[in-house]
């Protein structure tokens, strides 16, 4: 929850903390460490908790929303920071949180941050997590890091922690509190450290650094002619550049350098290119680079800067000295404008007044659509817990569609005319369509594209708007279809051209003439392709990762599994090269709803193939792609359906190829991380290992420790898709390996990163926890600045060593094939 910063007077301010100060002392008493003070009647105690990544001077809490009753942490430094006080029975609430004097956020309005204190309990109602994304803007969000909290209490007041029940309160209950101190009760000591360190590996066929070294090209761009390519490059930490590569001649120039990666390239003109970079709050920074020549002939390039973060709207590509550009006003109000940006003096010149703005007799607009004249026609709004589309009609904007569930369509693009949008439904329909929806009725009026069972992905147009064909997944496969006959013969020789790969239009110019693709395999790195379809000539542009070109990987074979319940299942297996059976990574993906495996080039299946191992990845239920009903069929399967799609895998591969089924193990990310261990769980003597990264042990705290809680319509489809805590707590419990380590004897290695805000790290720690308890210890790596995936090349690096270290403890050395060779 973003919040802005307010300023009050001096003397308010005094006055203010005055008052706090007389309220902490006359209702909030601070229990100091190692004392044990007798509660009063109908007083509780109250543990607060503050995450924040710089000093804070203070962190504010009511009672029942009044001045009096009011208590305040203070100092607080960089890191977490607990108090316990002792307070009367009632309803209290974060509400102020204040970085220096004079300069606060207030948090009063928002549910999330208010909680009940019981009589006789102590009350942990989350950590307050405060991230600044600017000097004036904060984000602020509750996590529930209970063993954490615990942890604290029993280091600072023992006495207290053994006197009176631990209790979290927030939207979703937490027995995990109750459950750890009856397992203490039981005299099961826990004085050492959680995690073991994992086993160093022996020597790596191929070196860690090598493989998951950055890809170089991240992005390619073709201006409207069809004779200049852009190329995001990557050449290093902190080194991004854009490439530009002159498609006649050969040539290949440094356009642009940047500390930062940029997010986006987009041609405005023939010569002139938009480069943006994300900033905080959904901004970006904006660059135009203008390509001229000079007098003898050679290219220069001259950057104009924007003054002001935002967004671009709409390039103009029939107005090459203007662009539709979005950004904010100082009051935090969306503004559109008409930007000039033909040279640094005409941008520097303008003004951006709020009165003038093109986006008039709007609010709450967060995103905009243009006609094929750049002309701003159609705008998405926030309304309520949702968004709609507002149409301009007669000078007017006029609500058109409301964008919820019910309705069920996902806007792509707005027609040429603005007649039309284009977008995705499967609202009464068996997969996501490509379907047109007519503004002027109000209605779904075409559909035009549909394939039973084929989830559609994206949606190819040409220069003027015009849907000229599809991308959907097919086995793993991605499938082109077109349209137009042209464009059918076309991708016939595309794939004759590269058979057996995978090929994906990544742009086209205006006439669709030059097209750049990227084409890639389970066994071959992506590499850039130019087309020149009137030429017929398919040209190498260069690598995506030139440190892989001279390395040859394993295959990767489509398995058609059918369960016993007749549903159809695909499968991946990736078997490399060596004599007699191979031992088995089964390498659950993530989600698990609306994620999918796919036959691209998988860095992590290839490292684990490259120590001689074959991988096996399964689309199980709730994988995207395969149709609505695939997909819903995972819905509450979490630890039961979605395990036993892979297990139904499992069995195929084991019976039709040289897999040794006495050598298996599991590895997985986030979801599949969970059900590595849950494999631990129900096969308790089938696998000799089991790797979670980021993975969730305990499904119950995902729904109190996760962004994907804190708005009401994702906490909405999460307990239809997961489960509800409050209704189905005890099932949840039973598919969650935490609540079962007792049943887990299979070796574990767990790796988190504690900036994980999808699924925290509570998960691992509590896990941790208990197998060292049950007497099985994992052993692990923990990443201070981390998240739910490895920004750190360095720490990714560390963490599959690691796993090839815990792999080869336990399944064994292989003969790894041979690496060195060049790929065909």
């Amino acid at each position: 929850m973003e919040r802005p910063v307010w300023r009050r007077g001096v003397a308010m301010l005094v006055f203010l903390l005055g008052l706090s100060a007389f309220a902490a002392q006359a209702s909030m008493r601070e229990v100091e460490p190692g004392s044990a003070p007798a509660l009063k009647a109908g007083e509780g105690l109250v543990l607060m908790a503050v995450d924040t990544p710089v000093p804070v001077y203070s962190v504010r809490m009511n009672r029942d929303g009044k001045i009096f009753g009011s208590g305040a942490m203070r100092q607080l430094k960089a890191g977490r920071s607990f108090r316990l006080y002792a307070v009367p029975a009632g309803a209290y609430g974060w509400r102020e949180l204040q970085m220096i004097h004079g300069y606060s956020y207030k948090l009063a309005d928002d549910e999330d941050f208010r909680f009940k204190v019981e009589a006789g309990r102590i009350t942990y109602p989350g950590d307050l997590l405060f991230r600044p994304t600017s000097v004036w803007r904060a984000q602020f969000a509750m996590a529930n890091r209970a063993l954490a909290a615990i942890d604290w209490l029993r280091e600072e007041h023992a006495a207290i922690y053994a006197a009176y029940p631990f209790e979290f309160t927030g939207r979703y209950p937490d027995p995990f509190p109750a459950f750890y101190k009856a397992v203490q009760a039981t005299g099961t000591q826990d004085t050492t450290a959680d995690l073991g360190e994992p086993p160093a590996p022996s020597a790596l066929p191929l070196p860690v650094a090598t493989l998951f070294k950055r890809d170089r090209i991240l992005e390619a761009s073709i201006n409207p002619t069809g004779t200049l390519l852009a190329l995001h490059v990557h050449e290093g930490k902190d080194d991004w550049g854009v490439d530009l590569v002159d498609l006649k001649a050969g040539k290949v120039s440094r356009l642009a350098k940047s500390a930062l990666a940029f997010d986006r390239m987009e041609w405005a003109s023939d010569d002139l290119l938009l480069l943006t970079i994300d900033k905080p709050r959904g901004l970006q920074m904006v660059t135009v680079v203008r390509v001229d020549r000079d007098d003898a002939g050679n290219r220069r390039y001259t950057q104009i800067k924007l003054p002001r973060d935002g967004v671009i709207v709409d390039p103009l590509p029939a107005d090459p000295a203007h662009i539709l550009f979005a950004s904010y006003s100082n009051q935090g109000e969306p503004m559109v404008h008409r930007l000039p940006i033909g040279s640094q003096q005409s941008v520097d010149a303008f003004r951006f007044i709020y009165r003038d703005r093109v986006n008039q007799g709007l609010t709450d607009d967060v995103g905009w659509f243009t006609d094929g004249f750049g002309r701003l026609r159609l705008v998405m709004a926030r309304k309520d817990d949702g968004y709609v589309l507002l149409r301009k009609e007669e000078g007017e904007y006029r609500q058109v569609l409301a964008l919820n569930e019910d309705m069920d369509f996902d806007p792509v693009a707005l027609s040429h005319d603005a007649a039309v949008v284009y977008g995705f439904t499967e609202k009464d329909r068996g997969q996501r369509d490509l379907v047109e929806y007519d503004l002027a009725k109000k209605a779904v009026t075409r559909t035009l594209f549909t394939r039973p069972g084929q989830d559609v992905r994206r949606v190819l147009f040409d220069a003027r708007r015009v849907p000229i064909g599809v991308q959907y997944y097919e086995s793993g496969r991605i499938v082109s279809h077109y349209f137009q006959s042209d464009d059918v013969h076309m991708e016939g020789l595309l794939q004759k051209a590269f058979p057996g790969r995978l090929v994906q239009v990544l742009d086209r110019n205006r006439d669709g003439r030059h097209v750049v693709l990227s084409v890639d395999g389970p066994d071959h790195p992506p590499q850039l392709f130019h087309l020149d379809a009137a030429g017929g000539q398919v040209s190498l542009i260069d690598d995506f990762a030139p440190s892989l070109a001279e390395l040859r990987f394993a295959p990767a074979e489509v398995l058609q599994v059918k369960h016993a319940d007749g549903t159809k299942i695909d499968a991946f297996l990736t078997l490399p090269a060596g004599p007699g059976k191979r031992p088995l990574v089964v390498m659950p993906h993530g989600g698990p709803i609306g994620v999918a495996d796919s036959l691209h080039f998988d860095r992590d299946v290839q490292f684990i193939a490259s120590l001689g191992y074959a991988v096996l990845q399964v689309n199980f239920r709730g994988s995207e792609g395969y149709g609505k009903a695939f997909r819903e069929g995972g819905y509450r399967g979490h630890g039961t359906v979605i395990e036993d799609d892979i297990e139904a895998a499992l069995q195929h591969a084991l019976a039709r190829y040289p897999l040794d089924p006495a050598r298996m193990c599991m590895v997985g990310a986030s979801y599949g991380g969970y059900s590595s261990l849950v494999a631990a769980v129900r096969w308790p003597d089938r696998f000799r290992c089991a790797v979670s990264i980021s993975g969730v042990s305990d499904r119950v705290l995902f729904f109190t420790a996760s962004d994907s809680a804190r708005r009401a319509k994702t906490r909405e489809h999460m307990e239809k898709t997961i489960g509800n805590p409050h209704t189905d707590l005890a099932r949840m419990q039973e598919t969650s390996p935490l609540y079962q380590y007792a049943r887990i004897r299979t070796p574990v290695m767990l790796i988190h990163g504690l900036e994980d805000e999808r699924v925290d790290y509570e998960h691992s720690r509590r896990l941790a926890r208990m197998l060292r308890l049950g007497g099985h210890p994992a052993v692990g790596l923990v990443f201070e600045k981390e998240g739910h995936g490895f920004d750190s090349q360095e720490n990714e690096e560390k963490s599959w060593t690691a796993v090839a270290g815990f792999l080869q403890k336990h399944l064994g050395a292989t003969d790894a094939p041979a690496r060195s060779a060049a790929a065909p």
